[in-house]
């Protein structure tokens, strides 16, 4: 069984992810670009569980307002405010963990984007990704 290691930049909160992601992939949604202030955001998603946090102090904010009309749960560190984790109600078997708080992310092949319509225009798609108009399982760009 694989395990995964991760943190926050501080190293205020670690840590670790038993089994491979389920799935590995990319969003640029407006909640995502937002949220993190850059052009998309890439999560590895574990089933439920199987991620277990350090104690440290983790804050979350909680949207209910989102534009795609489902719950939202957005975990961060409380010292630097590294995201480290979110929580979608319309998943709620995953634990979405992003990508580039993992240890071993250069091993984790992400071959898929979301919410491509939404994408900035100097965001260029890498060949051989299928990225989706939106989310779910609509059409392919």
């Amino acid at each position: 069984m694989s395990i995964y290691t991760g943190s926050c930049l501080c190293g205020s909160v670690t840590y670790e992810a038993k089994g491979e992601p389920r799935w590995v992939f990319e969003c640029y949604c407006n909640w995502c670009q937002k949220s993190t202030g850059g052009a998309a955001r890439a999560f590895a998603v574990f089933d439920m569980g199987k991620v277990n946090y350090s104690d440290s102090a983790v804050s979350e904010f909680v949207d209910k307002n989102t534009e795609h009309g489902f719950k939202m749960v957005n975990r961060f560190c409380s010292n630097c405010g590294s995201p480290v984790e979110m929580l979608v109600e319309r998943v709620p078997d995953g634990q979405f963990v992003p990508l580039g708080t993992i240890d071993q992310r250069y091993a984790i092949n992400l071959n898929e984007g979301r919410w491509g319509e939404l994408a900035l225009p100097h965001v260029a798609f890498k060949d051989g990704r299928k990225v989706r108009k939106q989310g779910g399982s609509s059409e392919l760009i």
